[in-house]
């Protein structure tokens, strides 16, 4: 009987060690949250991912083929443009672009503005300025470029793109 005793006290003691070891273990998952479980979004990821943005269609030839292209056709080229730049963002971005053409003047640079229609995909915003009202956060970068792309139409059109990517506010 003394034998039968001793194995019941191993098994109760094997229960409590068990229900201690998963309430600390639960108790630890609980409070204890992973080092990046909260984002804090920095302006630091707009302005790298405009530049990225910017980057991968430069590499891509999409500023010849549709801003340098769609100038000299007269079709409309900002509507290609925009689609180019919503399907390429994450969906709470927002964002506004503007495209001059660089040209040298007896004075200095001048710069043009290529596109005749904004290029955003906030609705209500017809300028910049009334991007801005809209936008939480913002950042504003400049890319310049040099179209080179089939030397017999496109070489030596010097582009500069100002974009601002943003979070809707």
């Amino acid at each position: 009987m003394a034998v039968a005793g001793r194995g019941q006290v191993r098994l109760i003691e094997l229960m409590l060690a068990s229900l201690i070891i998963a309430s600390s273990v639960s108790f630890a998952l609980y409070f204890a949250r992973p080092v990046r479980s909260i984002y804090i979004r920095e302006t630091s990821d707009l302005r790298r991912l405009a530049y990225n943005l910017l980057n991968d269609l430069a590499m891509a030839g999409v500023y010849e083929e549709i801003i340098v292209e769609g100038n000299l056709t007269g079709r409309p080229w900002e509507d290609e443009a925009r689609l180019f730049l919503s399907t390429s963002l994450p969906p709470e971005v927002v964002f506004y672009m503007d495209v001059y053409e660089v040209r040298l003047e007896p004075g200095g640079l001048s710069l043009s503005k290529l596109n005749k229609r904004p290029i955003t995909n906030m609705e209500s915003a017809s300028t910049i300025e009334e991007f801005m009202e809209r936008v939480t956060e913002a950042e504003s970068v400049t890319y310049t470029y040099v179209c080179v792309r089939d030397p017999d139409r496109t070489r030596g059109v010097l582009l500069a793109i100002h974009l601002v990517l943003g979070f809707g506010g």
